[in-house]
């Protein structure tokens, strides 16, 4: 096993320098820092970060609790996972992932407490959410992707919701959009403390079609292609003066296309889709392609990291909470409104 040794003796340095160079914890020549890069790469050396910890030292290892469900990582999660993973990396972090279903907040305390944990990055936050107030109780240093109905000082990265759906609503409308829907992500238990998301696309969608006096009526769906299918069958069903949907589940969002065109629906020429939740590397995973505001997960979740990383290391960061809103980005899923050819 390669020691910090080894890579102090081939790089023709100290141990403590190795430390700092992989640590950052003290500042030493840029010449210096790439040749013990260099020799880390060549003897493939991984640092011990928990042997760190116990020695008193604070842990360069982070929690990210992710969400997970039986029909695996959605593309938005996964893009989470991704930014925050190579954020920490480049850091010099270690990133635990933690399936939120499966997280026992006394345990990730305990190892935040034995110095094994430094931070945790927590995701699919609710307006009450149970699991923050226990953690900031704990004293347990956290940031959210997503936040409470009061979030106070604690950290956070967001949507900016309202922006959000302001170009959204304010795009349909350029197209002669006055009969919306909006697909929302249910649980398959009712909740009655509802996820922020949720709650805070509902009210600012609904607040910018009232601003151009749209109708507007919401569908909710779980996030996976099957009650994508299903939400395209209650709209053809309930709402058939409807011509363009707002959808905010990804996985739920393609099913609910493949329903259309499953039923001879032609998008954009009766129907017309936006995303306001696909990152812009995946807007070509349906037919046709995507319009979207898109989603800038990987970078929201690479800034939450630094700011859990800044704050463990006592680094100023004027910017703790955030709010993130993405470019709308046209592609061929909108088009100007027209009477609805659909077969009752």
């Amino acid at each position: 096993m390669v020691t910090r040794a080894d890579v102090a003796k081939k790089a023709g340095v100290s141990a403590s320098t190795v430390s700092y160079a992989l640590t950052g914890k003290r500042s030493i020549k840029p010449e210096t820092r790439e040749r013990i890069l260099q020799v880390v790469a060549e003897l493939n050396y991984v640092p011990h970060f928990a042997a760190g910890a116990l020695r008193g030292g604070k842990s360069r290892t982070l929690a990210m609790l992710f969400p997970g469900s039986a029909a695996g990582i959605s593309p938005v999660a996964l893009q989470y996972i991704t930014g925050a993973v190579n954020a920490a990396s480049a850091r010099g972090y270690a990133l635990i992932l933690w399936p939120a279903d499966n997280a026992d907040m006394k345990q990730i305390a305990t190892l935040a407490k034995s110095g094994l944990l430094g931070a945790v990055l927590l995701m699919e936050i609710h307006l009450k959410d149970q699991r923050v107030a226990y953690l900031v109780e704990q004293q347990v240093p956290l940031t959210m992707i997503g936040r409470t109905a009061d979030p106070g000082a604690i950290n956070y990265v967001d949507r900016d919701f309202e922006e959000v759906a302001k170009s959204a609503i304010d795009y349909f409308f350029e197209l002669g959009h006055t009969n919306i829907a909006f697909l929302t992500q249910s649980s398959e238990k009712k909740e009655k403390d509802p996820r922020g998301v949720d709650h805070r696309f509902q009210s600012a969608i609904l607040d910018q079609a009232k601003r151009h006096k749209m109708s507007a009526v919401e569908i909710p769906s779980l996030n996976d292609p099957a009650s994508g299918r299903l939400s395209y069958q209650l709209l053809r069903k309930k709402y058939k003066e409807v011509t363009g949907v707002l959808a905010l589940p990804d996985l739920a969002t393609i099913g609910f296309i493949n329903g259309a065109h499953e039923e001879g629906i032609s998008i954009p020429g009766d129907l017309s889709i936006i995303s306001v939740n696909t990152p812009r590397a995946q807007i070509n995973m349906s037919w046709p392609k995507l319009t979207t505001v898109d989603l800038p997960a990987y970078e929201m979740a690479a800034s939450a990291i630094n700011i859990s990383i800044d704050e463990l290391e006592e680094i100023a960061n004027p910017h703790k909470q955030q709010l993130w809103a993405g470019d709308l980005l046209i592609g061929d899923s909108t088009a100007p409104v027209k009477q609805l050819t659909r077969s009752s």
